[in-house]
């Protein structure tokens, strides 16, 4: 059986440039820019909008009192017992965890001094357990917060569309950020993914202490 060719990524030149240092964090950002191996983020601000909308809008519609939103005003809401709300700041602070964590690696280790982009590639900390833990951090919030608030901000069905709307803008912008990242970083990464889930980091954990048993 014909052995499978390494896939080469397209940036090796650019971590061996940066590292030499015969191209700064700045050019080298350029450059990836001009290879299109970075995310557009132009239209990530409209499921923000349509999130807000969707979860604000029986809320503000009460508030304005005007018969062209008396609908959204009357829909009924959802109530959820105090400490199910309590329990909520909890994946919550989890969440943010991850967040920051990614953030600040992106900063110091990603090679670009910026916090969503990186050229060189690390597993260590929680990438060891979920190959995405900044995006993972960056769901909850969205998927959680009306349940949190609950208690001062209805929880209607247009909060469950809300949420759902989150859910299915993490899961494209994953799928368009991982097709970048294969090309960045070729077989290294496909290698990577198959020893490490997405963002599912319960079956992270499980695989880790199969290594360490192993």
């Amino acid at each position: 059986m014909k052995k499978k060719e390494k896939k080469e990524g397209k940036v090796k030149d650019l971590m061996e440039k940066l590292q030499k240092g015969e191209l700064t964090h700045k050019e080298v950002f350029r450059k990836l820019e001009e290879r299109r191996l970075v995310e557009q983020e132009a239209w990530e601000i409209i499921p923000w909008v349509v999130y807000f909308m969707l979860w604000l809008l029986p809320a503000v519609s009460s508030q304005l009192k005007l018969d062209l939103l008396a609908f959204f005003a009357q829909l009924p809401s959802i109530s959820f017992p105090a400490i199910v709300i309590y329990f909520m700041f909890v994946p919550l602070a989890i969440g943010t965890v991850f967040l920051v964590w990614a953030a600040r690696s992106h900063y110091t280790r990603g090679g670009l001094r910026k916090v969503d982009e990186t050229i060189f590639l690390y597993k260590e900390g929680p990438y060891r357990i979920m190959r995405h833990p900044g995006a993972f951090g960056g769901l909850i919030w969205p998927v959680l917060l009306p349940i949190a608030l609950s208690a001062h901000i209805p929880f209607t069905l247009l909060s469950v569309g809300a949420m759902l709307t989150m859910i299915v803008y993490a899961y494209l912008g994953l799928k368009l950020e991982e097709k970048l990242d294969i090309e960045k970083w070729g077989s290294d990464y496909q290698q990577y993914m198959k020893e490490v889930p997405k963002i599912n980091f319960i079956l992270g954990i499980w695989r880790l202490r199969l290594q360490k048993k192993g």
